[in-house]
C-alpha cells in the first residue's frame, strides 16, 4: 500500500479543504490495521474520508496528518437472502449499494435524497431520509466490523446491542468502520405525488400529513418563485394505492401523469413550471397536484446531485415543534430579506436508540436551511432558535457545538465517551473538533 503526499482534499461544495501530510487507500482490513498501528506508534492523527468528494460540510474529516480513503474497500461480501440481510465493505457508495441489493431482490428500508456517499460515511453522520415511521440509515445496521485506535478489529452484532447503539453513529471517533451488515427489505415501488401551495396551507396539517402518509417532504421557498404566493411543495411517497387523505382536495393538473414534471425534477423543470404558472395565475389561491407517478423506491426517494454550491445547516427538533420553528424562520427570513440557494427542506424521522443519533429517544422534524452568500448571517439566527427548541444538529452539516451542549443534548454522551476512551486511548482518531467535543 502506497502513501502519497501533496494530496488535496475538498468537499463537493468547495466550502472545506485541507492538505494532509499523507494519504492512503487501503485495500484490505489488514492494511487498515497496519495504518492505525503505525499511526499510533508515530503519534499521528488518522481521519477517514467516506467518499472521494465528501457530501458533507462538517469538519470531522479534517486532519493535517494522515487521511485514509475507503474507496478500495467497496465490495459486496455476504448476501443472506432468507433473512433480507447483506454484508458489504464500508466504502461502497449508496448509488452502487442499491444496485447490488436489487440484483438479489432486496432494497433499503429508506434512503436519503443523495446517493454519492459511502455507506460508512452516511451512517456515521446520521444521514436520513424522511418518514415518521422510518429511522435514519444507521438504524438499518445490524452488524459492524471496526478497527479501533489500538489496531484491534472489533466485530459487533445484535448480541451486543449496547455497543451497536454506540457505534452506529460515531463520526469516526471510535475507529475505522470496514464492514457493515444491513437489515434490508424486499425491493419495492413507491407512488410519488407533489403538491404546490402556500406555507400557511401546510403549517396546521403537519401531524395529519405524517399520519396519512408513509413519507412526507416539504420544500419551502422563502422568496416564492416568480413572485407568486405559492411557495411550498409537499411531496408524499407512499405504497401504491394509498389514499390521498387531506390532499385529495388539491386540484389535479396531471391528467396525463407522465407528461407533467419529470421524475425527480421538482422544482427544476422550468418549461413545465411556466406552463403551470399560466394555468393558475388567474387564481393564485388554487392548490394543485403537480406530479404523480409510480416507480422503484430509488427513483422516487433520491435526487441528482445538483451542481448548486451551497452551505447547509440542518437540525432535528421534536416533531411537535415543527410549526413553531417554521413560523419563526419565516419571520427571520422576511425581516432580513433573506433568500436561500435551494428550498428550505423539512423531513421527518422516527426515534431510535443510537446514542449520538439526532433522533435518539424522540420522533423528530429535520429542517435544513441552505444558502451561500449570506450563510453566516442566516445560520447565526437559525442555530440558537433550533437549540432553544431542543434541536440537535446533523453531524454532516454546518453546526456549532460545545462539549457542555453535547452533554446536555445526549443522555448517552458519557457512555459514548467511555467507549471512545477504551477503543482509542491514544487519540489516534481525534482531530481538533473531536478533542473539543470529548476532551
Amino acid at each position: 500500500m502506497d502513501f502519497s503526499k501533496n494530496h488535496k482534499w475538498q468537499n463537493w461544495a468547495q466550502t472545506l479543504q485541507f492538505q494532509p501530510d499523507l494519504f492512503c487507500q487501503p485495500e484490505t482490513v489488514e492494511d487498515v490495521v497496519n495504518v492505525v498501528k503505525e499511526a499510533r506508534a508515530k503519534k499521528r492523527c488518522v481521519r477517514v474520508q467516506g467518499a472521494e468528494h465528501s457530501h458533507s460540510w462538517s469538519q470531522f474529516v479534517a486532519t493535517n496528518d494522515l487521511l485514509v480513503s475507503l474507496d478500495n474497500l467497496a465490495k459486496p461480501l455476504i448476501a443472506d437472502i432468507l433473512k433480507n440481510r447483506y454484508t458489504i465493505q464500508a466504502g461502497v457508495r449508496i448509488k452502487d449499494l442499491v444496485q447490488i441489493l436489487a440484483k438479489d431482490g432486496l432494497g433499503l428500508k429508506n434512503t436519503g435524497s443523495i446517493m454519492e456517499q459511502s455507506i460508512a460515511g452516511a451512517t456515521a453522520t446520521g444521514t436520513h431520509g424522511t418518514g415518521l415511521r422510518l429511522g435514519n440509515l444507521a438504524t438499518q445496521i445490524v452488524g459492524m466490523k471496526i478497527v479501533t485506535g489500538t489496531g484491534d478489529v472489533k466485530t459487533i452484532d445484535e448480541t451486543d446491542m449496547n455497543t451497536l447503539r454506540a457505534a452506529r453513529v460515531n463520526f469516526g471517533a471510535l475507529g475505522i468502520v470496514v464492514e457493515v451488515t444491513l437489515d434490508c427489505v424486499k425491493n419495492y415501488d413507491l407512488e410519488f405525488s407533489a403538491y404546490w401551495c402556500e406555507l400557511d396551507d401546510v403549517l396546521d396539517k403537519i401531524d395529519v400529513l405524517n399520519h396519512e402518509n408513509d413519507r412526507v417532504r416539504i420544500w419551502w421557498t422563502p422568496k416564492p418563485l416568480f413572485g407568486m404566493k405559492h411557495d411550498t411543495i409537499i411531496s408524499t411517497m407512499n405504497t401504491p394505492g394509498t389514499p390521498r387523505g387531506i390532499l385529495k382536495d388539491f386540484e389535479n393538473l396531471t391528467p396525463d401523469q407522465e407528461s407533467r414534471l419529470a421524475h425527480n425534477s421538482l422544482p427544476l423543470d422550468l418549461d413545465v413550471l411556466f406552463t403551470i404558472l399560466q394555468e393558475i395565475a388567474v387564481d393564485p389561491n388554487r392548490k394543485v397536484l403537480l406530479s404523480r407517478y409510480t416507480a422503484n423506491y430509488v427513483q422516487v426517494l433520491t435526487l441528482p446531485l445538483l451542481p448548486v454550491f451551497h452551505r447547509e445547516c440542518e437540525y432535528a427538533i421534536p416533531v411537535e415543534h415543527a410549526r413553531e420553528a417554521l413560523v419563526h424562520l419565516r419571520r427571520v427570513m422576511q425581516e432580513g430579506d433573506f433568500g436561500t440557494t435551494l428550498p428550505v427542506e423539512v423531513r421527518f424521522v422516527a426515534k431510535d436508540e443510537t446514542l449520538l443519533s439526532p433522533a435518539n429517544g424522540r420522533d423528530v422534524c429535520y429542517i435544513g436551511v441552505n444558502t451561500m452568500n449570506n450563510a453566516n448571517e442566516v445560520f447565526q439566527r437559525w442555530e440558537p432558535l433550533m437549540k432553544s427548541l431542543q434541536g440537535r444538529p446533523h453531524w454532516g452539516k454546518h453546526f456549532t457545538m460545545t462539549r457542555k451542549e453535547m452533554e446536555n443534548m445526549y443522555s448517552g454522551y458519557a457512555d459514548f465517551a467511555a467507549l471512545r476512551s477504551a477503543w482509542d486511548p491514544d487519540n489516534v482518531f481525534a482531530n481538533s473538533l473531536i478533542h473539543d467535543l470529548f476532551d
